[in-house]
C-alpha cells in the first residue's frame, strides 16, 4: 500500500512542477484570472481578452504563395477563390447563351422622337382628312359639288332679289356656305393654300401677330401633305445608266432633287430635277392614271405638279432644263417624274440602309450641294465635316420613314432594296 501512495504523489509532482514541458494537444482558451472587482468590470475585461492559440512553428517556415493571400472583399463579404472562379463561369456562360438564344426577338421601341411626331401626326389626322385616300377623293369630290350648288344658289338669289323672294333663298345659300366651309376645313391642301397667302397679307401690312398664327397653321397642314414630305434619299432607274440616288430637298414651295450619284450625262452633285408645289388655284389639277392589267384594270386619281428636269449630252455638255412633271403616288411611299418631250418617266422609291451604304461606298466621294442653294466643299478641299453633315441630315429624314416601317412589324420596308451581288439588279417593294 506505502509504494503505491509514494507512486502517485511522485506522478503528481511531476505533472505540477513549472519547468514541465506539457503542452495542451488542443487549442484552449486561456484567461487571465479575475480580481475582486464587480460582475460588470469582470464582464468588460472578458469581452477584452485576446484568444491565444498555440504556435504552429511551420507557419514561419513555409514560403508564401498566391494561395495565402486574404479573399477579396466586395460589399464587406468575403468571398473564396472557389466562390469567385465559378462566378467567372456562370458569366461566361451566360454570355455564351445568348449566341444561341432562338426566342423571338422583341418588338422595336420607338424613340422618344418618334412617338413625338406620331403623336401630332394622329392629332393632325383628327382635324384633316388623309390626302390620297378614299375619303380624301370622297371630299373633293363633295367640295366641287357644294361649290356648283352655291353658285346655282346666289345665281337664283340674284335674279329673285328684285322679285317676290320671301328669304328662303338667302337662308339656302348661307347653309351651303356653312356646308362648303365644314368641309374645306378638313382638306389639308386648301387650308394651306388659303393660311399661306393669308400670313403673306398680313405680313406686308404688318400684322405679325395675324402673320404667325396663319402661318402656324399653315405649317400643320403642310405636314399633312405627301408633296411636302419627300425629303430625304431616294432611288430610281436612270434607263441605261442603271439604279442611282437622288436627295430631295425644299426651299419654299419649290421641291429640288440632287443627285447623290451621277451619270456620264448629269454627274453627281447637280440638279435631277426641280418641282412648283405652289397650291392650285382650284380642285381640278389632277390627272388619270390608267394601271396596268397585270394589277386590275382600274383609274386612281394621282397630283401633280409642274417642274423641269435636266438634260445634258455626255461629259455634261449642253445642259437644259425640259418640261417636267412630278406623280406623287399615294401616300408619298412612291413618286415619279417624266422628262415630257423626251417621254421618259423615273420612279422612285426609298432605299434599304444596305443599298444606300452600296451606293455611297461604290459612288467614291461625291461633291453634293446643299438643299438651300450653298454648295458643300468638295472632298478635296479638305472640308470631310461639312460632306458628312450633309449625308448625316439626308439620312436622318430617310431613317424616321424606315423606323415606321419597324414600329408597323415590316419585315421589309417597302422602297428600293438590293437584290443581292449574284443577281446585281435592285427591286421595289
Amino acid at each position: 500500500m506505502a509504494p503505491n501512495i509514494f507512486l502517485l504523489l511522485l506522478l503528481s509532482s511531476l505533472l505540477l512542477s513549472p519547468s514541465s514541458s506539457f503542452v495542451p494537444t488542443t487549442p484552449t482558451k486561456l484567461v487571465k484570472p479575475l480580481s475582486a472587482t464587480s460582475s460588470e468590470e469582470n464582464n468588460s475585461r472578458l469581452n477584452q481578452e485576446e484568444i491565444v492559440h498555440p504556435i504552429n512553428h511551420a507557419d514561419y517556415i513555409k514560403e508564401p504563395s498566391n494561395n495565402d493571400l486574404p479573399p477579396p472583399l466586395v460589399d464587406n463579404t468575403v468571398i473564396s477563390p472557389n466562390q469567385q472562379s465559378s462566378s467567372l463561369i456562370n458569366e461566361y456562360d451566360d454570355a455564351r447563351s445568348i449566341e444561341f438564344n432562338i426566342d423571338p426577338l422583341q418588338a422595336h421601341q420607338p424613340s422618344k422622337r418618334h412617338m413625338a411626331r406620331l403623336q401630332l401626326e394622329a392629332r393632325l389626322k383628327a382635324i384633316y382628312t388623309p390626302v390620297n385616300s378614299n375619303e380624301y377623293w370622297d371630299l373633293r369630290d363633295e367640295i366641287l359639288q357644294l361649290e356648283e350648288d352655291l353658285q346655282v344658289a346666289k345665281s337664283h338669289l340674284g335674279s329673285t332679289r328684285y322679285g317676290n323672294s320671301n328669304g328662303k333663298s338667302s337662308a339656302g345659300v348661307k347653309a351651303i356656305e356653312t356646308m362648303l366651309r365644314r368641309c374645306q376645313a378638313k382638306d389639308a391642301e386648301h387650308v394651306y393654300r388659303v393660311t399661306s397667302r393669308a400670313a403673306e397679307v398680313a405680313e406686308r401690312m404688318g400684322r405679325w401677330e395675324e402673320a404667325d398664327r396663319f402661318a402656324e397653321e399653315s405649317a400643320r397642314a403642310r405636314r399633312m401633305l405627301p408633296q411636302f414630305n419627300l425629303e430625304g434619299l431616294w432611288v430610281g432607274k436612270y434607263g441605261k445608266h442603271g439604279f442611282e440616288m437622288i436627295n430631295v430637298t425644299y426651299s419654299g414651295d419649290q421641291l429640288i432633287a440632287y443627285k447623290v450619284t451621277g451619270d456620264q450625262n448629269i454627274p453627281r452633285g447637280h440638279i435631277s430635277f426641280v418641282v412648283d408645289l405652289s397650291p392650285p388655284g382650284s380642285y381640278s389639277d389632277m390627272m388619270e392614271d390608267e394601271q396596268d392589267g397585270s394589277f386590275g384594270s382600274y383609274c386612281v386619281d394621282l397630283p401633280r405638279y409642274p417642274g423641269r428636269g435636266q438634260a445634258a449630252e455626255p461629259n455634261y455638255e449642253n445642259p437644259q432644263y425640259l418640261e417636267g412633271q412630278l406623280v406623287v403616288i399615294g401616300p408619298g411611299d412612291y413618286f415619279s417624274f417624266a422628262w415630257i418631250p423626251l417621254e421618259h418617266q423615273i420612279f422612285f422609291g426609298r432605299p434599304s440602309p444596305e443599298l444606300t451604304l452600296k451606293m455611297l461606298r461604290e459612288g467614291g466621294s461625291p461633291s453634293l450641294t446643299a438643299g438651300m442653294g450653298g454648295p458643300v466643299p468638295l472632298l478635296e478641299d479638305g472640308n470631310v465635316r461639312a460632306m458628312t453633315d450633309y449625308l448625316f441630315r439626308c439620312m436622318e429624314i430617310t431613317l424616321d420613314r424606315i423606323e415606321d416601317e419597324r414600329c408597323e412589324g415590316k419585315a421589309e420596308g417597302c422602297g428600293i432594296w438590293y437584290g443581292g451581288d449574284d443577281e446585281g439588279i435592285c427591286h421595289f417593294q
